[in-house]
């Protein structure tokens, strides 16, 4: 059993979730296929093992900011299915969804997903529970075998919350990405993303792998001002431990550490 501890913050965290190894190359999700279901539902076509994946993510290194994801995934043999949930909050705001999502590989060319969610919160100022659902989805092209292009939308259905006559807007999410295989060892991506109510961010990369059970990762992430990160991924047999450490110039460290087991 593993246990993270935090208490996390109000800062709408529903679509932003990333794991350990999108943080270590600069944000990008979009294209990047690891063992962690991501917020591209079509990346869910390329796992062939069950697995189960636990990660936590700390902002600035503040107990108050983090949150909490566990996810199973399976590959049946016509589609790939996974369910996560994810915590964020503490007791007077908190946060939380689970996703089902499904999807599939039609080879060699395309790979798409979809992604259904039902989400909550509640807010001690309105003493009350909202929810809502919503729909994501994603798709992947392989032009040719070392290419890959990915586009994926999260909240599709611009669904919100409505707390009394108020509402409260979930983000809805854009994401164009590319990745390359430079050589068999290294691999690059790159990414633009725009939420309805943010500025365009940009995303770049690299993962090389240095030795069979370890990975070096290097990335750049830029909206409104640039944020390096760093990362580094162990591998044993079925075991896969992830880190990534990105440098916010305005908030200091962040921090994503995540666990998946494959079977």
């Amino acid at each position: 059993m593993i246990i993270f501890y935090f208490s996390p913050l109000f800062g709408m965290q529903l679509g932003h979730q990333r794991c350990p190894i999108a943080m270590g190359m600069g944000n990008s999700s979009t294209c990047i296929f690891s063992p962690y279901t991501n917020n591209n539902p079509a990346l869910l076509s390329q796992i062939d093992l069950p697995s189960v994946q636990v990660m936590a993510e700390n902002k600035a290194l503040l107990p108050a900011l983090g949150d909490y994801y566990v996810a199973l995934a399976y590959p049946f043999k016509e589609i790939q299915a996974s369910i996560t949930g994810l915590f964020h909050g503490f007791e007077a705001y908190h946060e939380y969804s689970i996703d089902v999502c499904l999807a599939r590989f039609f080879k060699p060319y395309i790979a798409v997903g979809l992604q259904g969610t039902y989400c909550g919160l509640f807010t001690a100022a309105h003493k009350t529970y909202t929810h809502s659902g919503l729909l994501s989805l994603g798709a992947i092209v392989f032009p040719i075998p070392a290419l890959r292009i990915g586009f994926s939308v999260y909240n599709v259905s611009f669904s919100a919350f409505a707390i009394d006559e108020q509402t409260i807007n979930i983000p809805v999410i854009f994401k164009l990405g590319i990745a390359y295989h430079i050589a068999q060892k290294v691999h690059m991506t790159a990414e633009v993303h725009k939420a309805l109510d943010q500025p365009f961010a940009f995303c770049i990369g690299m993962d090389y792998q240095a030795v069979s059970f370890l990975s070096l990762r290097a990335g750049l992430y830029a909206q409104e001002e640039l944020t390096p990160s760093l990362g580094i991924g162990f591998h044993w047999q079925h075991l896969t431990i992830d880190a990534g450490f990105q440098y916010h110039f305005g908030t200091g460290l962040n921090l994503s550490i995540g666990m998946a087991y494959l079977w």
